[in-house]
């Protein structure tokens, strides 16, 4: 057994496992509201024992404080970790399609569906008065709205894919950065454990940053022995998409590099392709993320082969592009342009007759490089229309009279109507596009808006709930307790006033078996 202040020995470890506990709650406390704190709880065993004189049995050597640890659970983190970067995709594309649906949308007053509505009034206006100057005139304002509303449409559209450009930029930059520090909070970790104590609070900063980190791309946690066969201080290491990114202390680089060449014609000019700074791609097969839902908006054109299956800024900008093209070739030519063959009932403008007994020109054109409206026309020049250049003809945006209502050169024909009467058929001609006629197209196009819109909100609504509810579970482990902590301090300070009440007690004990009875 041990000296004849044994006693002593084992009350001072319990005064100073009670303080070490005191200690560990004041350090909760204090860290209650910092961002990733995990909460700390001593580790306590019961010393060796000691074998009596009389060989029989063992005698308690009173508590030992072995070690500080943390509250955290790792499956909870994979967990959150997981659903976190979906989170993010789909909070991208509901907040980015929200845009879009701002100014596309069939309730706004730009939306292309009010604006064909619209222009196709004016003509029905027109189609009962071919001679009135003032139909006439409606009917090129509305058709000026249309193609000037087009125009704004692909000119925003562009303009949100540069800064979708700019916010990828800026998120790979911030990737970057995530992998330097985690990078550098590896080697201290490592470093700090080899004693065989976990350094907790360099643990919590690295969790914070893979949470942020899971946010903008799915991320991979792997942690591999270092030969040393320590529980502590393993080798961490993290895949983005299942490419390494860091190595435990160190983090391969991603870089944005320009396009030599447009994914599509109408691109934003300097479009960023991802890669690794050692050359390779990033893989976005399977990638998600917030870095995904920008790449999808960015480049989605819903063709696999060429900008992703998504339907993102590419797809609208080129359902404008073909609704401006086969609408300008069927009101100048009355055929169909997928195959240029008649629409039934059509009379295009250019085989019409103005007021004059003129025969018309293109109603609709191209603006050239000069500013001026390209006329007359070639077969070529209808497929390279966009929303960009969509336009009315000089020519009858300048004189309404030049407007080719007639099918007959008489000029006492002026009032005749036959070719009006045929571009209403185009409104609901179901063969002129693939989903109907012109205002089955654009409703169409509002529609699909529409239902991506409300699926990616639906989508982040969800795995936000998901999201939150993993979150509330991790905080329940790992988050301080105000209530827990305060029965810890009042638990550790009975625990330090009995160790020290006990000390007192064994030392009047010895006090009177020395000095009273002079043992």
């Amino acid at each position: 057994m041990g000296s004849s202040f044994f006693e002593f020995n084992i009350a001072t470890t319990g005064l100073f496992a009670a303080r070490a506990g005191l200690e560990t709650t004041s350090h909760n406390v204090s860290n209650a509201a910092t961002p990733g704190y995990s909460r700390q709880y001593i580790k306590q065993k019961a010393s060796s024992p000691l074998d009596r004189y009389s060989g029989v049995g063992q005698v308690g050597t009173g508590t030992e404080v072995y070690g500080v640890g943390q509250h955290r659970d790792v499956y909870l983190d994979k967990k959150y970790w997981l659903q976190n970067s979906t989170l993010g995709e789909y909070r991208q594309k509901a907040s980015q399609l929200s845009l879009i649906e701002t100014s596309i949308s069939e309730v706004s007053k730009t939306g292309l569906t009010s604006n064909v509505n619209d222009f196709f009034d004016s003509i029905s206006n027109l189609a009962f008065s071919a001679d009135s100057i003032e139909y006439r005139t409606e009917v090129i304002n509305t058709a000026q709205t249309l193609v000037t509303n087009i125009r704004n449409h692909a000119v925003k559209l562009q303009q949100q894919q540069k800064d979708l450009n700019d916010d990828i930029y800026a998120l790979v930059e911030r990737i970057n950065s995530i992998g330097n520090q985690i990078a550098s909070l590896n080697q201290q970790i490592y470093t700090d454990e080899i004693d065989g104590h976990m350094s907790l609070e360099l643990r919590d900063q690295r969790a914070l940053l893979v949470d942020e980190l899971s946010k903008y791309v799915n991320v991979e946690i792997k942690e591999y022995d270092d030969g040393t066969n320590r529980e502590l201080g393993k080798k961490y290491v993290i895949l983005l998409n299942g490419q390494e990114f860091i190595d435990h202390n160190t983090s391969r680089q991603l870089e944005c590099v320009r396009r030599a060449n447009e994914l599509h014609p109408n691109d934003s000019p300097g479009l960023y392709d991802i890669q690794w700074n050692t050359g390779d791609k990033l893989n976005l097969q399977g990638l998600t993320g917030e870095i995904k839902g920008l790449i999808d908006l960015r480049d989605g054109d819903s063709n696999g082969a060429v900008g992703g299956e998504y339907k993102g800024i590419p797809f609208y900008i080129n359902k404008l592009n073909e609704f401006c093209r086969t609408m300008a070739y069927a009101m100048n030519t009355g055929k169909r342009l997928s195959d240029d063959t008649p629409l039934n009932g059509v009379i295009g403008h250019e085989d019409g007759y103005d007021m004059n007994g003129d025969k018309g020109g293109p109603l609709f054109s191209m603006v050239e490089a000069n500013g001026a409206t390209k006329n007359p026309l070639t077969q070529n020049d209808y497929q390279n229309i966009d929303a960009f250049n969509f336009a009315i003809s000089d020519e009858v945006k300048n004189d309404p009279k030049k407007l080719a209502m007639s099918d007959s050169a008489d000029s006492t024909q002026a009032s005749n109507n036959k070719v009006i009467l045929g571009f209403l058929n185009l409104k609901d001609d179901k063969s002129l596009f693939a989903e109907g006629g012109a205002y089955a197209f654009v409703s169409t196009l509002s529609a699909t808006l529409a239902i991506d819109t409300k699926q990616a909100n639906s989508f982040n609504a969800f795995y936000k709930d998901v999201t939150d509810t993993i979150q509330n579970q991790r905080m329940q482990v790992s988050s301080v307790s105000i209530n827990e902590e305060i029965s810890n301090m009042v638990m550790y300070q009975h625990l330090y006033q009995v160790s020290s009440k006990l000390i007192n007690v064994i030392n009047e004990i010895y006090n009177t078996t020395i000095n009273g009875l002079g043992v």
